[in-house]
């Protein structure tokens, strides 16, 4: 543990720089040790037992002719070795020859030196005053040279004296190293992408602020298992805490969520290696997004009948004009025709969900004019499968009116009666007792 001086925060022993204050810990902190407990002193070693002694040995003892124990040999000490004598060398001048020299062609013989032998510590001691052979008065020895002093040289390159003083170490430079830590709910620093505590205000590893920094997020699929099993993170030393009976129903709700995931997961391979549930699953699946689709979105597509027939029809006014799909022809009944009605017939069986009808009369002739015929008012709707209702239309300018049906009411359709049952009144004498420009039908899809 790492204690900072500055402002008393403790510290890992890995982190750089402090996280309450961001000094550096190798100026302002300092390390603790934590005390360790002292070890127990060593058990004491049982006393040996007594040597038991044998019949032979009682019985030496008895009559006092044991056998004395060997003395202990003195230690012989090393004598010190006498250091060598110190020999000095004597120069030997050349003398006069003596008489018992032979003289050999008149030359006169070279003096011969006597050797010399020097030890190490001669060597290395100051030389002597040498002595002539013979002779006690020693010789005079060389002057030695006096150092000579050096010239003069200008201030300005003159060394200059330095109080010395104490140099602090310089730490290594560090290479920057991959994040060492990334938990859930760290904030990762900026600067160097360290992970630090979240009550940490600045960065264990580089000293940058932390005010910005984001805090590091599970992925959402390890996210939607915890959620899943309960998996929770705990803060260190935590420690679970009952209080009262056990939760069973925690119990419970746990197993039920694994047979949960157990089933989906049996679905799955089944989905993806058995061919008759994959297509019973996908046949489902797309009935079932039909419905809701319809349900909430419906399209209507038209349903084109093959024929129509009415009761009565007026000259050149056939019923087929109704469903022809034009909008200037139209159907008309005879003025004598007091309940008129028009029959469509559909291929086949047809689920009907609306019906769109353009009443009045249209065309060029001045006699088509949509005031000038009687228009449909209130219309009883009869279909093939006993299903009945009735539509009431509006008398406006765009004689055009579209009607919801009952969902699964007119289903599996052939036929429509449309019977007339009021109209209203032209604005003069009419040769016709109904007109009806068009009528559509819509399924949806």
């Amino acid at each position: 543990m790492i204690v900072c001086k500055q402002c008393g925060h403790h510290n890992e022993d890995s982190d750089t720089f402090c996280g309450s204050c961001g000094k550096f810990l190798e100026w302002t902190g300092e390390r603790v040790v934590v005390a360790q407990p002292e070890p127990e002193p060593p058990a004491p070693e049982p006393e040996p037992e007594p040597v038991k002694l044998g019949l032979i040995d009682r019985v030496r003892q008895a009559v006092g002719i044991e056998e004395t124990a060997t003395q202990p040999a003195a230690t012989v000490e090393p004598e010190p070795v006498a250091a060598p004598p110190i020999v000095r060398a004597v120069p030997v001048t050349s003398a006069a020859p003596t008489p018992t020299s032979p003289r050999v062609g008149g030359d006169v013989p070279a003096s011969v030196p006597a050797p010399s032998f020097a030890s190490p510590v001669a060597a290395s001691a100051p030389a002597p005053a040498p002595v002539l052979a013979g002779v006690g008065a020693p010789v005079a020895a060389a002057p030695v040279p006096a150092p000579v002093a050096a010239a003069d040289e200008p201030i300005s390159r003159r060394p200059i004296s330095v109080a010395p003083t104490t140099a602090r170490p310089r730490s290594a430079p560090r290479a920057l190293e991959a994040p060492t830590r990334r938990h859930p709910g760290d904030l990762i620093c900026g600067q160097c992408g360290e992970g630090n505590d979240p009550v940490r205000h600045f960065c264990r590893r580089c000293g940058n602020s932390l005010d910005e920094a984001l805090a590091v997020r599970l992925p959402w699929y390890r996210r939607f298992f915890n959620r899943l099993f309960g998996i929770r993170t705990r803060e260190a030393g935590w420690r679970p805490h009952r209080v009262g009976p056990p939760n069973v129903l925690g119990l419970v709700w746990r197993v039920i969520r694994l047979a949960l995931v157990a089933l989906i997961v049996v679905g799955l391979l089944a989905f993806l290696l058995v061919p008759g549930f994959h297509n019973l699953v996908v046949d489902r699946a797309t009935s079932t997004f039909t419905t809701i689709r319809k349900a909430v979105h419906p399209n209507y597509e038209p349903v084109t009948p093959i024929g129509a027939s009415a009761s009565t029809a007026v000259a050149g006014h056939a019923p087929m004009l109704a469903i022809d799909g034009y909008s200037n022809t139209y159907w008309a009944a005879l003025a004598s025709d007091h309940a008129p009605v028009l029959v469509v017939r559909f291929s086949g069986l047809q689920d009907i969900a609306a019906v769109v009808i353009r009443s009045g009369s249209s065309g060029s002739a001045p006699a088509d004019a949509a005031n000038l015929q009687p228009r449909p008012h209130l219309l009883h709707l009869v279909f093939s499968n006993g299903y009945a209702t009735d539509v009431t239309l509006n008398d406006d300018t765009t004689q055009t009116q579209s009607t919801f049906l009952e969902d699964g009411k007119a289903r599996q359709v052939s036929f429509v009666e449309i019977h007339v049952v009021s109209v209203y009144a032209p604005a003069g004498a009419s040769t016709s007792s109904v007109a009806i420009t068009e009528v559509e039908f819509r399924t949806k899809n």
